[in-house]
Protein backbone atom coordinates (compact mmCIF):
# COMPACT_ATOMS: atom_id res chain seq x y z
CA UNK A 1 0.00 0.00 0.00
CA UNK A 2 1.50 3.11 -0.75
CA UNK A 3 0.94 5.93 1.78
CA UNK A 4 2.47 9.47 2.86
CA UNK A 5 3.79 12.37 1.26
CA UNK A 6 7.73 13.05 0.49
CA UNK A 7 9.03 16.09 -1.29
CA UNK A 8 11.71 15.00 -3.81
CA UNK A 9 14.55 16.50 -6.65
CA UNK A 10 14.28 15.30 -10.00
CA UNK A 11 17.25 15.48 -11.43
CA UNK A 12 18.90 16.25 -15.17
CA UNK A 13 18.03 13.15 -16.40
CA UNK A 14 14.95 12.72 -15.04
CA UNK A 15 15.76 10.49 -12.31
CA UNK A 16 13.38 10.65 -8.85
CA UNK A 17 14.28 9.01 -5.70
CA UNK A 18 11.66 6.86 -4.27
CA UNK A 19 11.00 7.39 -0.50
CA UNK A 20 12.27 3.75 1.03
CA UNK A 21 8.61 2.58 2.02
CA UNK A 22 7.60 2.45 -1.74
CA UNK A 23 10.65 1.07 -3.48
CA UNK A 24 9.57 -2.29 -2.73
CA UNK A 25 6.33 -2.32 -4.24
CA UNK A 26 8.16 -1.59 -7.38
CA UNK A 27 11.63 -3.29 -6.86
CA UNK A 28 11.09 -5.26 -9.65
CA UNK A 29 9.26 -3.55 -11.77
CA UNK A 30 6.61 -1.06 -12.00
CA UNK A 31 4.76 1.15 -14.27
CA UNK A 32 4.03 5.28 -15.24
CA UNK A 33 1.54 6.70 -17.24
CA UNK A 34 0.41 10.47 -17.16
CA UNK A 35 -2.81 11.07 -15.00
CA UNK A 36 -4.41 14.14 -14.47
CA UNK A 37 -1.58 16.96 -14.12
CA UNK A 38 0.87 14.58 -12.26
CA UNK A 39 2.64 11.04 -12.98
CA UNK A 40 0.91 7.73 -11.80
CA UNK A 41 3.35 4.99 -10.56
CA UNK A 42 1.96 1.10 -10.20
CA UNK A 43 3.43 -2.13 -8.64
CA UNK A 44 3.70 -4.62 -11.58
CA UNK A 45 0.14 -6.14 -9.81
CA UNK A 46 -1.34 -3.23 -9.32
CA UNK A 47 -0.83 -2.70 -12.91
CA UNK A 48 -2.09 -6.02 -14.26
CA UNK A 49 -5.67 -4.74 -12.29
CA UNK A 50 -5.69 -1.41 -14.19
CA UNK A 51 -5.02 -2.72 -17.11
CA UNK A 52 -7.61 -5.48 -17.17
CA UNK A 53 -10.13 -2.75 -15.82
CA UNK A 54 -9.27 -0.76 -19.04
CA UNK A 55 -9.71 -3.68 -21.10
CA UNK A 56 -13.02 -4.32 -19.66
CA UNK A 57 -14.25 -0.89 -20.51
CA UNK A 58 -12.95 -1.75 -24.25
CA UNK A 59 -14.34 -5.07 -24.32
CA UNK A 60 -17.85 -3.79 -23.17
CA UNK A 61 -17.92 -0.70 -25.65
CA UNK A 62 -17.18 2.02 -22.88
CA UNK A 63 -14.36 3.16 -24.81
CA UNK A 64 -12.80 3.14 -28.12
CA UNK A 65 -10.18 1.00 -29.57
CA UNK A 66 -8.19 3.96 -30.58
CA UNK A 67 -8.78 5.53 -26.27
CA UNK A 68 -7.28 1.99 -25.20
CA UNK A 69 -4.36 1.82 -27.88
CA UNK A 70 -3.40 5.76 -26.23
CA UNK A 71 -3.82 4.33 -22.80
CA UNK A 72 -1.59 1.87 -22.96
CA UNK A 73 0.75 3.29 -25.40
CA UNK A 74 1.20 6.01 -22.89
CA UNK A 75 2.71 3.64 -20.23
CA UNK A 76 6.16 3.27 -19.51
CA UNK A 77 8.12 0.21 -17.52
CA UNK A 78 10.51 1.15 -14.60
CA UNK A 79 13.07 -0.20 -12.92
CA UNK A 80 14.29 0.97 -9.40
CA UNK A 81 18.00 0.98 -9.20
CA UNK A 82 21.05 0.35 -7.02
CA UNK A 83 20.46 4.46 -5.66
CA UNK A 84 16.61 3.60 -5.14
CA UNK A 85 15.97 5.88 -8.49
CA UNK A 86 13.46 5.39 -11.10
CA UNK A 87 13.71 7.48 -14.66
CA UNK A 88 11.02 9.32 -15.88
CA UNK A 89 10.75 10.14 -20.16
CA UNK A 90 11.74 13.75 -20.77
CA UNK A 91 8.64 13.38 -22.90
CA UNK A 92 6.45 12.97 -19.64
CA UNK A 93 8.17 15.23 -18.04
CA UNK A 94 7.84 17.80 -20.50
CA UNK A 95 4.40 17.12 -21.49
CA UNK A 96 3.62 18.02 -17.75
CA UNK A 97 5.87 21.04 -16.85
CA UNK A 98 8.18 18.90 -14.51
CA UNK A 99 11.23 21.13 -13.00
CA UNK A 100 13.64 20.06 -9.96
CA UNK A 101 11.13 19.96 -7.19
CA UNK A 102 8.47 16.69 -6.78
CA UNK A 103 5.81 15.45 -4.06
CA UNK A 104 5.83 11.71 -4.69
CA UNK A 105 2.20 10.64 -2.62
CA UNK A 106 0.50 7.80 -1.76
CA UNK A 107 -2.65 6.93 -3.10
CA UNK A 108 -2.98 3.56 -1.33
CA UNK A 109 -3.12 1.18 -5.16
CA UNK A 110 -0.74 3.90 -6.41
CA UNK A 111 1.55 6.49 -5.92
CA UNK A 112 1.71 9.67 -7.72
CA UNK A 113 4.58 11.80 -8.54
CA UNK A 114 3.70 15.62 -8.82
CA UNK A 115 5.30 18.51 -9.98
CA UNK A 116 5.81 20.57 -6.65
CA UNK A 117 4.16 23.92 -7.82
CA UNK A 118 1.10 22.45 -9.48
CA UNK A 119 0.66 19.93 -6.53
CA UNK A 120 0.54 22.97 -4.34
CA UNK A 121 -1.49 24.77 -6.82
CA UNK A 122 -4.22 21.86 -6.39
CA UNK A 123 -4.32 22.05 -2.84
CA UNK A 124 -7.23 24.25 -2.18
CA UNK A 125 -9.40 25.19 0.63
CA UNK A 126 -12.11 23.32 -0.14
CA UNK A 127 -10.41 20.37 0.18
CA UNK A 128 -9.18 21.58 3.66
CA UNK A 129 -12.48 22.12 4.41
CA UNK A 130 -13.68 18.70 3.59
CA UNK A 131 -10.51 16.71 5.25
CA UNK A 132 -11.67 17.92 8.53
CA UNK A 133 -15.06 17.47 8.35
CA UNK A 134 -14.06 13.90 6.94
CA UNK A 135 -11.70 13.66 10.03
CA UNK A 136 -14.37 14.54 12.17
CA UNK A 137 -16.70 12.09 10.46
CA UNK A 138 -14.81 8.93 10.57
CA UNK A 139 -13.35 10.10 14.42
CA UNK A 140 -10.18 10.15 13.66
Amino acid sequence: MFVGQYEHSLDNKGRVVLPAPFRSYVAERGYVTQLDGCIGLWSSEGFKQVAERWKSELDSGSISAGVFRRLMGRVQEVKVDGAGRITLSKELLDTLSFESKVIVSGRYDRAEIWPLERFESEQSEEDDIEFNETVRRLGI
